[in-house]
């Protein structure tokens, strides 16, 4: 049995003439298009697959940069609450410093005869207006010694211990301040009310010329303050006839409640202290 063989160029020529005529049916016709439409719906997941493929990278590029970005970010916050944390105990330490420089910077009569303490405790503060100190007659300190702060006067010592020491404040009630008027150099007594910040000027004549607003300093009088240190402000005066004085009050430089640090003072004379009257206190209370 013998089979004919085409030739390849017959081949060829004959798949070519097919090709041109499905060409030529397809688009005058719409044999095709049943077939056309199956092909472009099994093609869609295969076009879908390759997209995906595709964006594989710039999604996982682009979620990198978001993880990254993201911890940049939590990086910057914590950077950000470090540096507010640390701006604020600067300003709190150059507010200390500040404070102390001004305090050691007070003028004394003899330069370099003053002391730094601490303030350790409150004795029934704001009533009885004590205050306790950390240095006692180990450190020198004696009654009657003037105690000051960076705005001004703050009381004397009126009992002292061996490390430990009781300040009493110009506001309680025993306690009795040689003091001058700023603007007219008026010179009188402020005495402790027993309220806390207040003073009063008991013994100004009726005509006396003082005035809401007067600031008060330190006399010098008395020999326990040097002149010139703030005591406070008069806030209140007011004229009776039927009383022979006026009557003043003041409010003190110093809020003792704001108060950590006390400056110690020694005058001329510590004897004028009030040395031999000198209470001494038990360290342990």
């Amino acid at each position: 049995m013998s089979r004919t063989l085409i030739s390849p160029f017959y081949q060829f020529c004959l798949l070519l003439v097919l090709s041109v005529a499905l060409l030529i049916l397809d688009n005058k016709t719409e044999l095709f298009q049943p077939v056309k439409t199956v092909g472009a719906i099994m093609r869609q997941p295969f076009e879908l697959g390759g997209r995906i493929q595709s964006e594989i990278p710039v999604v996982a590029e682009l979620f990198q940069d978001k993880t990254t970005m993201q911890e940049q970010i939590r990086n910057l916050e914590t950077e950000n609450m470090v540096l507010r944390v640390q701006i604020q105990q600067y300003e709190a330490v150059k507010q200390e410093n500040e404070r102390l420089s001004r305090l050691l910077s007070i003028p004394v009569q003899n330069p370099g005869e003053l002391l730094l303490v601490n303030i350790i405790k409150a004795q029934g503060y704001p009533y009885n207006q004590q205050i306790v100190i950390d240095q006692g007659f180990e450190s020198g300190v004696y009654v009657g010694q003037p105690a000051v702060s960076d705005n001004g006067v703050i009381g004397q010592v009126t009992e002292v211990g061996f490390q430990r020491s009781v300040v009493m404040l110009i506001s309680h009630v025993t306690q009795g301040l040689p003091v001058q008027v700023v603007r007219n150099s008026l010179l009188t007594i402020g005495v402790g009310t027993g309220i806390s910040g207040q003073i009063r000027l008991p013994y100004l004549e009726l005509e006396a010329d003082i005035r809401v607003g007067d600031e008060l300093i330190t006399s010098g009088m008395g020999g326990h303050f040097a002149a010139g240190y703030p005591v406070g402000t008069v806030t209140e005066v007011l004229k009776d006839t039927t009383r022979p004085f006026l009557q003043v009050s003041a409010e003190t430089a110093v809020n003792v409640g704001y108060v950590k640090n006390v400056l110690l003072l020694w005058t001329s004379d510590p004897e004028q202290g009030g040395e031999s009257g000198r209470e001494e206190i038990d360290d342990g209370e």
